[in-house]
């Protein structure tokens, strides 16, 4: 692949990896959004606290991996609402791996929304929106898909999710590998585990509306 020279090579590296991992070839310029977004995000990090990564390889590895998970599981051209989306992780890296999906981002916290916004308008994301609010603030049934990561417990997330989503929506639930759907009333209809680059154990299920 050809990536611009601005792009340092350790990070094309390690997202090169990822993709490779998920089978899920990345064009350059896709790479090249994936990468801007993480540098944007070290920096404004420096005023704001965003993440608790410190280079664009850890932000890769930890977080975006969960971007890829997500659009593994999500329909194509969903609706789909990032609950607590917080430093765009994995709501913005989504975004920019899943041009036919629309988003709606819901963050509550002033500085964060304002993150947010800047990195939708410098990753060029038209069909991404920024919601500064809670999930009760949000249109109920209006959305294909809902997802949350480490702002609800995973059950308590998987009532308020279904309260976003229509009809055959779907509710994705992020936690650890140490949970599993059968501690929920309801079936995951989807399910991943997968790891971090630190070797970290995650699940990721897919939960249906009815």
């Amino acid at each position: 692949m050809a990536y611009t020279r601005f792009v340092r090579e350790d990070e094309v590296a390690c997202l090169a990896r990822l993709a490779e991992k998920w089978k899920s070839p990345l064009a350059s310029e896709t790479a090249e959004r994936i990468i801007e977004f993480c540098r944007l995000l070290l920096r404004w990090n420096a005023r704001i606290n965003l993440t608790g990564a410190r280079t664009v390889a850890e932000v890769v590895g930890e977080h975006v991996v969960d971007a890829f998970a997500m659009a593994r599981l999500v329909p194509p051209g969903s609706s789909v609402v990032d609950v607590g989306a917080g430093g765009g992780l994995p709501g913005l890296a989504f975004a920019i791996l899943r041009p036919d999906a629309r988003l709606t981002m819901v963050e509550p916290r002033a500085k964060r929304v304002a993150f947010l916004r800047t990195a939708v308008r410098e990753s060029h994301l038209a069909g991404t929106a920024v919601f500064r609010g809670r999930a009760d603030a949000v249109d109920r049934g209006g959305f294909d898909v809902a997802a949350s990561r480490a702002t609800f417990p995973p059950e308590e997330w998987l009532s308020v999710g279904l309260g976003l989503v229509r009809p055959g929506g779907l509710v994705l639930v992020f936690a650890g590998d140490s949970w599993s759907p059968g501690q929920s009333s309801l079936r995951a209809v989807n399910e991943l585990r997968y790891e971090t680059a630190s070797g970290r154990g995650l699940w990721l299920g897919a939960f249906c509306s009815t």
